[in-house]
């Protein structure tokens, strides 16, 4: 099958929770007499949801990026790989509700070790459908190596064994564990700028 409607059903859906992200962040009805004082407390209280925003923003950008150069990778798609992309949407999908909750309780070992799993989680399904993909060759585009699309799936497997080994430090070190699930997609941020797609040389020429 096409690769065109899995690619439109995953950018809405990305985009989508993405979006739901912002709804978890809201200043408490204080009425319309506030002075100054107060509503600069309770703007600074809900700073820490503001940081799990921002974090949560730059992981689910990263793995849209992820998802469009895999998609890109692809000739075609089949029914299993249709599922494995809902299942790895499923999870994009949820994210929201950990951001919240870690966000409303910073600082919580179990909260934190949460956030991490689900992050976790989130990237295993994105490696299933890479591992997936190369072992039917059928489904990518030929001029990519065997190689090279083995060193993908190797490659994709690093992030969820990141975040698992911060939610688990997450459980004694919330601190620093957080500061793992904000190192992960920001390194992956900075080490991309500017990165050109790899060029193959195949019969037909060079392509990419």
């Amino acid at each position: 099958m096409p690769k065109t409607r899995l690619e439109s059903f995953s950018d809405c859906i990305i985009a989508f929770a993405i979006t739901l992200l912002i709804l978890e962040i809201h200043l408490p009805d204080m009425g319309g007499s506030i002075d100054n004082g107060a509503m600069l407390k309770a703007i600074v209280s809900v700073l820490p949801n503001l940081l799990l925003y921002a974090i949560s923003f730059v992981v689910c950008t990263v793995w849209w990026i992820s998802h469009h150069s895999f998609i890109h990778d692809l000739l075609s798609v089949d029914r299993a790989l249709l599922w494995l992309n809902s299942l790895f949407l499923m999870f994009i999908a949820f994210l929201p509700f950990p951001t919240g909750v870690l966000g409303h309780h910073p600082g919580q070992p179990v909260a934190t070790a949460f956030y991490g799993m689900v992050c976790a989680i989130t990237g295993l399904s994105f490696w299933m459908m890479r591992l997936y993909a190369s072992q039917h060759a059928e489904l990518m585009r030929p001029e990519i190596p065997t190689e090279e699309r083995r060193r993908r799936v190797r490659i994709s497997l690093l992030s969820p064994l990141l975040y698992a080994g911060g939610a688990l430090l997450a459980l004694l070190f919330p601190t620093l564990a957080l500061c793992i699930f904000a190192g992960i997609p920001a390194y992956f941020a900075i080490g991309n700028l500017g990165r050109s797609s790899p060029k193959y040389v195949t019969s037909r020429g060079i392509e990419g």
